[in-house]
This record gives structure tokens, sequence and C-alpha cells, in this order.
């Protein structure tokens, strides 16, 4: 699958034409690997340590072997040659939490991660301004799809990091369950189908 996709320019304000694509390869992590790591890791040396973002040790090139997995899908949004952003999710083993929708199938978002000069902060931190916007919107949206298309009726769920925490609440409308014990104290966020519906 692969279909267009609108962001935004932030310097114009414009939209702008990108490919989201559920055929990723080993060649999609590698590039995104060697357009983003460095750029992370110079802006992380540049931040005090509560913004310094907790997946740049991320190596998506090591998930290459979860690619032909039938309960993983990955997706890649692109534009010309770079990489914009990634996220894997997984279809088993994972349910909701809400008590209005215990125990029921959801699409786990494993990872997701958006391209280093698209992040407000990282860019400030390298005295410039974010490229795009939407990219990470894009990406939840996908996993939503996919939940309906598995029969979950829109039920998403993941573990949100600190810095991401105004993001799935506040622009995608998740609701915050309860912090993780077993995933690093990390916040867990769900969908529900109205929610989803309303994405």
């Amino acid at each position: 699958m692969r279909v267009p996709v609108k962001l935004v320019e932030k310097a114009s304000g414009e939209f702008v034409d990108a490919e989201l694509s559920d055929e990723v390869t080993e060649e999609h992590l590698l590039l995104a690997e060697e357009q983003w790591r460095p750029m992370i890791r110079e802006a992380r040396r540049k931040l005090p340590p509560e913004l310094r973002p907790r997946n740049a040790h991320w190596d998506w090139t090591s998930k290459d072997r979860e690619l032909a997995l039938l309960a993983n899908t990955f997706y890649a949004i692109q534009l010309a040659d770079k990489i914009e952003g990634l996220m894997k999710v997984e279809t088993v083993g994972h349910v909701c939490r809400l008590p209005e929708q215990s125990r029921k199938e959801l699409v786990y978002i494993d990872y997701v991660e958006t391209a280093p000069w698209n992040i407000k902060v990282l860019m400030n931190a390298l005295g410039e301004q974010p490229k795009y916007a939407l990219v990470g919107t894009r990406l939840i949206e996908a996993a939503v799809r996919q939940s309906f298309e598995e029969g979950f009726k829109g039920r998403v769920g993941l573990h949100a990091v600190p810095t991401s925490h105004d993001f799935y609440i506040k622009v995608c409308g998740m609701t915050p369950v309860a912090p993780d014990p077993n995933k690093e104290n990390l916040l867990w966020c769900e969908f529900t189908p109205e929610q989803a519906a309303k994405l």
C-alpha cells in the first residue's frame, strides 16, 4: 500500500505531498538511520537532560528481522529522498486497559519516530526551525485505519515517552491510562472507538 499524504511545510504554511507506505524494506530503515541519527546525537549534546530525546539510542536497522512477521506492520512517510517518519505496529499480544474496553484487542504502536528536522525542540537546539508538521499525526492515523481494518474498531494503544505526552493526549485525543511499571513507567495511552473516529 502506497498512498499520498499531506504534510505542512512550516516555513511557508503550505501543504506538500508525501507518500505513506507499508511496504517498508531494510533500505528504508538504513536510510532513516543514516539521515536521522547524527542529527539526533548532535542535538542531544546541546539539550538539558530533561529535554533530551529518550529514543536517541534507537536503531531501526536492528528491527529488519521483524519486517517479515505477519503480526507486525511497518510504515514509512517519505518525501523525495528523505524519510520523514517511521512506525512499527503489532496486531497480536496486546489488549486494552481502559475499564470500558478492558481486554479487547487493539493495534499496539511499538515504535514511532519522526525525522529530527521535524521536531521543534531538536531543531531549536541546533539553531534551526522544524521543516514539516503532521508527520506524527499521519502515522497515528495509519495505525487507527489498520485497527478498523483488523476489526478492532479503531482501538490503538502505546507507551508514551514524557516528551510526547502532550502530542498523544492533546493533539491526537488519546486517553492517558496509567504509568506502566513493566515498561519503564512509560504512560500507557489508548484510543476508544469514539476517539479514533474523531482523529
